[in-house]
């Protein structure tokens, strides 16, 4: 099993999410993906926020974690702050980038109103939920694991 590191990035009123069509499936999800041979969670998130949208981490914080059967990832979700920026894009050197190129599980991240969120059809219902209660009581103190 793998691990990935996922961020929740919110400014302006707005969450940013990754807008994805995998064989066909359309779903949102949020930025972020596996970890690579050496790399720890928090490093693996700093360079996918970094690849997937152009965004530099500045803080993060772990706030939920996700443990998903074999051949998922286990999923390590951080609460993140960035430095200011222009706008988001894929960076040209990803396998997001290569995978849009050729019309290949097509990736493309977005800002969505936090009034939106709750509509969007997310990839784990689970985490959708807890991100939806955290935007109306706070994000947790410590990790939470979820179910």
């Amino acid at each position: 099993m793998g691990k990935a590191a996922r961020a929740i990035i919110i400014e302006d009123g707005k969450i940013l999410v990754m807008r994805r069509i995998k064989f066909g499936a359309e779903y949102h999800t949020l930025v972020g993906g596996r970890l690579n041979e050496q790399e720890n969670t928090t490093q693996a998130l700093v360079r996918e926020v970094m690849e997937e949208t152009g965004l530099k981490v500045t803080a993060a914080r772990l706030v939920f974690y996700e443990e998903h059967k074999a051949p998922h990832n286990e999923q390590f979700i951080y609460l993140c702050e960035v430095a200011p920026h222009q706008d988001i894009a894929i960076q040209g050197t990803s396998e997001e980038a290569t995978m849009n190129k050729y019309d290949m599980n097509i990736h493309q991240p977005e800002w969505v109103g936090l009034r939106n969120f709750a509509g969007l059809h997310f990839r784990t219902p689970q985490l959708h939920a807890a991100i939806i209660q955290s935007l109306q009581k706070g994000f947790p103190k410590e990790a939470v694991k979820l179910a």
